[in-house]
């Protein structure tokens, strides 16, 4: 009897799922093998233990010794970096005050000088205000100890007592916070009778 093709191939097949049927499945004897194979890790031991919390304080301690670095290299940089603006600010009223004193050796009258003067004072200013400085103004305000500081005191008839007569010293504020403080003389209030006499 001859078979056809087809039925050549259908034997094939159906002979080889019967082999396959009854191999033993490789796959799920290694996965058991594996799971009972590999042992839980062993403890670490005490040495061991501290060997890593050394390793970790050594990284952590490096890390900060790179942090400190830069962050000293980066403040350094930002002060010099102050510097040079606070420099490049005062360098016109450098040149106005050599013109001033070129100028002085020429000068004919006392009002030419006086005005260059006045030139000068005004880019001082200027600069100040550039720079975030701002001048107290203590005259005739109340002495106040946190910004003004008492050379003398004097009687006045018509400036109550506490109240500044004199600046000796202007006063100096940046950005709100005093830069230095202001030395100034303060009233006394009205003399007495004994003192007059």
């Amino acid at each position: 009897m001859i078979k056809s093709k087809n039925q050549k191939d259908k034997m094939t097949v159906e002979q080889t799922a019967e082999a396959t049927a009854d191999a033993p499945d490789v796959n799920a004897t290694d996965e058991t093998q594996e799971t009972q194979a590999a042992p839980p890790p062993p403890e670490p031991t005490t040495e061991e233990l501290l060997a890593q919390a050394n390793d970790r304080y050594l990284r952590a301690r490096a890390d900060f010794e790179n942090y400190r670095k830069r962050m000293g290299r980066e403040f350094g940089e930002i002060r010099e970096s102050a510097r040079q603006q606070t420099i490049a600010e005062f360098l016109n009223v450098f040149d106005m005050f050599l013109l001033a004193v070129d100028h002085a050796d020429q000068a004919t009258d006392l009002e030419s000088l006086k005005q260059g003067l006045n030139m000068i004072l005004n880019e001082f200013q200027r600069t100040f205000e550039n720079l975030g400085v701002k001048r107290m103004e203590t005259i005739g305000q109340d002495f106040d100890p946190n910004f003004h500081e008492a050379t003398s005191q004097e009687p006045s008839d018509t400036i109550p007592e506490g109240k500044i007569i004199r600046e000796w010293k202007a006063g100096f504020l940046l950005n709100s916070k005093l830069l230095r403080t202001a030395n100034v003389v303060v009233s006394s209030g009205k003399p007495n009778n004994e003192e007059k006499e």
